[in-house]
């Protein structure tokens, strides 16, 4: 069977993965039937589609503006030997699609909390495959860990860059209202006024 490598870009550490911080955290924008979409202001205002199945396996699936790429979590209680730092090497198959061989890394954001498989890349033809396909399989050692089913997965990932281009219109607009101190007593400092405007005063 042949094989896709999804050629991963990887972070050993939290520190280094700089990426979200809890699986289910963030500021919610929309629900798309099965999914919640949001955006997490830790990695840019990025959004990010979130799924949980009745086995106990919760999915994000979301872009990372700071780092122009998309990234996924993937995580279950019941998988209690995944260790936070980890490599894993993962087979996922979308459909009857060819296998992808993922590289991803245990993701422990505070001792005692689940630990997740992360993992982030640049190409797009996953993300297509997602949308496009009806189930996910995950495997690990040969073995099938999960089959999940990606009810409503296209419209999902269309309302993620829906939500990540409005992030995109209104940070620049944000950035341009909280530049500069108007009260500094400098009138030439970044966004402050002179002292003497030429606007008349009230009496």
């Amino acid at each position: 069977m042949f094989v896709k490598d999804l050629t991963l870009a990887l972070g050993l550490a939290l520190a280094a993965v700089a990426g979200p911080t809890h699986a289910q955290d963030g500021t919610l924008w929309k629900s798309v039937g099965d999914w919640d979409i949001s955006v997490d202001a830790t990695i840019g205002n990025g959004c990010y589609a979130l799924a949980s199945w009745n086995g106990g396996t919760v999915l994000r699936i979301g872009r990372n503006p700071e780092k122009d790429n998309f990234y996924f979590l993937i995580g279950n209680d019941k998988w209690t030997s995944l260790r936070d730092e980890q490599a894993y090497d993962l087979q996922i198959r979308f459909g009857s699609r060819p296998v992808w061989d993922v590289s991803a890394t245990g993701l422990q954001f505070n001792p005692g909390e689940t630990v997740y498989l992360h993992a982030q890349s640049t190409k797009m033809e996953f993300i297509n495959e997602f949308q496009a396909a009806l189930n996910m399989s995950i495997s690990y050692n040969g073995a099938e860990i999960d089959n999940l089913k990606l009810t409503g997965s296209r419209r999902a990932w269309d309302e993620v860059e829906n939500c990540q281009r409005e992030q995109s219109r209104v940070a620049p607009r944000l950035e341009d209202e909280t530049a500069g101190d108007p009260f500094s007593d400098d009138p030439f400092s970044t966004g402050g006024q002179s002292k003497n405007s030429g606007s008349k005063k009230r009496n």
